[in-house]
């Protein structure tokens, strides 16, 4: 007979459901070592945030955190959370973005100047839609100068991730989107090669190569695989229900390679080195799997093993324990899964490292960084449905100080847009400049209902009685009102990319 070890049960905090509360008590055997991350504390934002990531804006007191919100108080926002100290943050700012749909978000320093940069996919809502990568370079104290748009091949970007994929001085980036081919989508991933000067990384880029990979890709991790020196892409595709390798030769990558099939799968990562290469890690979030996969031979891949988890979304990889291994944080709808990296490739259950009850539609988004200074690599996490983040501290308890009103200060100061000018090799053409508009809201808006009983029409996939960009977005996502049925534009009985397609014919037939 198993039994459950208390201590550990109540050393996490902020269960929400009876129903988490129960699945909780099956997370942590009897005897198990004890937990490695602290208790949370969880910090407001504005409205739906559907990415996050560390950021030093100010440079002070430890990594600040920035999250992108898709429906805020008014309109798509960033809310930056300034590090206070020790972990602890002080109450949200906000900057307005005007004109986008924000998709994803990634935080890197990408000119290398010591101060966090922020990169996030979006559409461009402005007749005719576009996808696009808006990158703002700090300008130091916690300001940014206005984005830098670069325009992607395609519609709709879903994905973004950093990493060094041609091995120069720059940080890249990875985007993955689909492409309208006569009427019907293929999926892509598109890299944004940064751009060095004098052998400096200018924290600019350059549209670089675009690979056909699956029909609609919503995650991507930048990693070595087949241990050749070369980064690789490893892509996950809830549309064909596969995960695939892209293998670079350090200029581009080769044709698509599938790993295996992976039902709904909603995150990959690249899983620990072995004598074979490196393994792949898959979340199914239909299935409630994790899964992984192993290098049988070079490029050839087979399951190795699969774990229940519960509705996962985001993921990451990183040496938490530092003991050599790659362990895996998982974002779930009971909150944050830790799983622990063995020698042999396999992982093991570890620890809930926080807890939450998320519904299924909800948009949960993970990072890591070092949020106290010390040295071990903590967690973040946001959540849509909660208009939240939640802060966990590798080894000690996060510090809470909480305001029963906090005050929203004034948005970051904007600066003029950096002058792209001519390299000896390339010039870099950043398409335009979108201008954002400071603001100071209530920090506790009053959420409206935005569901009534009849539709517009086809393409009213939120139910409000209007066709516009707000349900192109919902189609986009495949997040709409549940039980409206305008969210199937063609009629066809399912919510898919071709339904993205139409809404964007009829709303620019309009």
């Amino acid at each position: 007979m198993i039994e459950w070890s208390w201590a550990c049960l109540w050393r996490v905090v902020g269960v929400r459901s009876v129903f988490g509360l129960v699945v909780v008590l099956g997370l942590v055997p009897a005897g198990s070592a004890a937990p490695l991350f602290g208790r949370p504390a969880s910090y407001e934002v504005d409205g739906s945030p559907i990415g996050v990531g560390p950021l030093e804006f100010d440079g002070e007191r430890g990594q600040d955190i920035v999250t992108a919100n898709s429906t805020g108080a008014e309109g798509p926002s960033f809310s930056f959370l300034a590090n206070r100290g020790a972990g602890s943050f002080l109450p949200e700012t906000r900057m307005v973005v005007n004109g986008y749909t924000l998709q994803n978000l990634i935080t890197g320093d990408f000119n290398e100047d010591g101060r966090g940069d922020i990169a996030v996919a979006a559409d461009d809502i402005t007749l005719p839609v576009r996808g696009v990568v808006l990158v703002y370079l700090s300008t130091g104290a916690g300001t940014f100068a206005p984005p830098l748009e670069y325009r992607l091949p395609g519609l709709f970007p879903k994905c973004l991730e950093s990493g060094n994929v041609n091995g120069d001085a720059a940080l890249d980036l990875a985007v993955c989107h689909s492409t309208n081919v006569g009427g019907l989508s293929e999926g892509r991933v598109t890299i944004l090669l940064g751009d060095v000067s004098q052998g400096t990384p200018s924290g600019m880029f350059r549209v670089g190569p675009s690979e056909l990979v699956g029909g609609d890709p919503s995650s991507v991790a930048i990693g070595f695989v087949d241990g050749d020196g070369d980064s690789d892409l490893v892509v996950g595709d809830p549309v064909d229900d596969a995960v695939f390798v892209l293998f670079g030769d350090g200029v581009g990558f080769g044709a698509p390679v599938t790993v295996g099939t992976v039902d709904g799968v909603s995150s990959v990562a690249v899983g620990p080195d072995a004598p074979g290469g490196a393994g792949v890690a898959a979340t199914s979030r239909s299935r409630n799997r994790l899964m992984i996969f192993e290098q049988s031979a070079p490029r050839t891949f087979e399951l190795l093993e699969e774990h229940q988890v519960f509705l996962p979304s985001g993921m990451r990889a990183f040496d938490f324990d530092q003991d050599g291994d790659r362990d895996l944080a998982i974002a779930s709808s009971l909150g944050g899964e830790l799983w622990l990296g063995l020698d042999d490739g396999k992982f093991e259950r570890g620890e809930l490292i926080y807890t939450a009850s998320i519904g299924p539609l909800s948009t949960i988004a993970i990072a890591t960084g070092d949020f106290n200074d010390d040295g071990r690599i903590d967690v973040v996490a946001s959540s849509s449905e909660d208009d939240e983040v939640t802060v966990v501290l590798n080894g000690v308890d996060a510090v809470f100080t909480p305001t029963s009103t906090p005050t929203i200060t004034d948005t970051p100061t904007i600066t003029n847009t950096p002058t792209v000018t001519d390299t000896p090799t390339r010039t870099l053409t950043p398409t335009r400049t979108a201008t954002l508009t400071p603001t100071n809201p209530d920090p506790t808006p009053t959420p409206t209902p935005i569901v009534t009983t009849t539709p517009a029409g086809p393409g009213d996939a939120n139910c409000d009685g209007r066709i516009d960009a707000a349900d192109l977005a919902g189609v986009a996502r495949r997040i709409f009102a549940p039980g409206c049925p305008a969210a199937d534009v063609n009629g066809d009985g399912a919510v898919s990319a071709a339904d993205t397609i139409a809404l964007i014919q009829l709303l620019q037939a309009r």
